[in-house]
């Protein structure tokens, strides 16, 4: 492997932009197992609780956009830093709260800047300052990072919640760390264009993309990611309660498992991406994603459900990266911060639709069928995925355009 293509293990640039991506599934997955203290503390129902994860998600949905266009005109690490702070400190500040009230503002504040934004202004600095393989690589060491927090947020969150209501909030703490450390020690990325154009930024950050590829990028993303909010996320664990009997805590390891090996295959994106294109690479995922929820459908035990689940973990290990190394391509340094921050809207969307596409005809037909179209859908995406890369020489052979 050439020295420009594998990680910079000792480079501190990959460590800040680590941290920075590290903190963001802090959002939420830290604070789901304390909903029931916080229920109790406030007096309120589970279903006012829950608005503690709603107040956060809303925002980000509609503002991400706006806030990657301030990124590219003003730059990526001069809003990165702002952001990571009001993050933390407004998770801090959950902790002074007395009311309900106050802790939605805080956490609609959080939200407006934090989670899901954070993780695309950190992929936005990768392309900024890697290209080609070693974009890839950094880019699969970030979504890794990414999935093992995520991962180790409900642990986390669970044994703080159990001393108090308020201790999981002590951990956004570290957000206001990691803004220090980035304001003071990430240096500049080496481009100069801030997206100054004239007439709207959002026409000219469309036009600069390349429409069919555009769309194939950000299509499997909300379809990847329905998938894994609906099905993996959602019906597997009613599946495996409902028809293998399992506790909470064993359904929480099988899916934690998934997630595990989705970022084990995430960190060698950039070897991957010697051999494929990005959109061959999310092809692949695909087919990872149609074998895994077919299996699950398929499966007779709970351990045939957890090598299903292994299977797609593989897939989304190898979509996650991808996408962002092909948007982050496409887009180009004068609109990258909006194209990316306009991947985490598509994200948010498919959180959105993604359980009750397969809850409510759960109702009626079981869990199985719902998973098991969910697959034969992916596989339909691979197709199509194949046939926009160009067919065979399009995924066997990365093109400029798509690194």
């Amino acid at each position: 492997m050439g020295e420009d293509e594998g990680i910079p293990w000792r480079s501190r640039r990959l460590y800040l932009l680590l941290a920075s991506a590290v903190v963001a599934p802090l959002d939420v997955t830290i604070v789901g197992p304390a909903l029931p203290a916080v229920a109790d503390a406030f007096g309120v129902s589970s279903a006012r609780s829950g608005l503690v994860i709603t107040a956060f998600a809303a925002p980000g949905a509609i503002l991400a956009p706006v806030v990657g266009m301030y990124a590219d005109r003003l730059g990526r690490r001069r809003v990165i830093v702002p952001c990571l702070l009001v993050y933390g400190i407004a998770g801090l500040a959950v902790t002074l709260a007395t009311e309900l009230w106050v802790v939605l503002v805080l956490r609609a504040i959080q939200g407006s800047v934090g989670g899901s934004i954070l993780a695309s202004l950190a992929m936005a600095l990768v392309g900024d300052y890697y290209s080609g393989p070693r974009r890839n690589a950094v880019m699969g060491v970030l979504s890794a990072s990414i999935s093992f927090s995520a991962a180790a947020g409900p642990v986390l969150g669970g044994v703080l919640a159990a001393r108090s209501w308020d201790a999981p909030f002590y951990l956004y703490g570290s957000s206001i760390v990691v803004a220090g450390l980035v304001a003071r020690y990430l240096d500049a990325p080496p481009i100069d264009d801030r997206g100054s154009t004239d007439g709207s930024y959002v026409r000219a950050a469309i036009r600069s993309l390349p429409a069919r590829e555009a769309l194939a990028v950000y299509g499997a993303t909300f379809v990847g990611f329905t998938l894994f909010f609906g099905g993996v996320l959602t019906a597997v664990p009613f599946l495996l309660e409902g028809t293998y009997g399992l506790a909470s805590g064993r359904v929480g390891a099988l899916v934690t498992g998934a997630m595990m090996v989705a970022a084990f295959v995430a960190v060698f994106n950039g070897r991957f991406a010697r051999q494929l294109s990005n959109l061959g690479l999310v092809t692949l995922g695909f087919v990872g994603y149609a074998v895994g929820l077919v299996g699950v459908w398929a499966a007779s035990s709970a351990t045939g459900v957890l090598l299903a689940l292994g299977v797609f973990g593989v897939g989304h290990g190898l979509v996650l990266p991808s996408v962002a190394s092909a948007l982050s391509a496409l887009a180009g340094p004068a609109f990258r911060g909006g194209v990316m921050s306009l991947r985490t809207s598509v994200v948010l969307g498919a959180q959105a639709i993604g359980p009750p596409l397969f809850t409510l005809p759960a109702a009626r037909v079981g869990y199985e069928l719902p998973l098991a179209l969910g697959g034969a859908g992916a596989a339909l995406v691979a197709v199509g995925l194949f046939a926009a890369a160009g067919g065979r020489a399009g995924i066997a052979v990365a093109a400029a355009g798509d690194r």
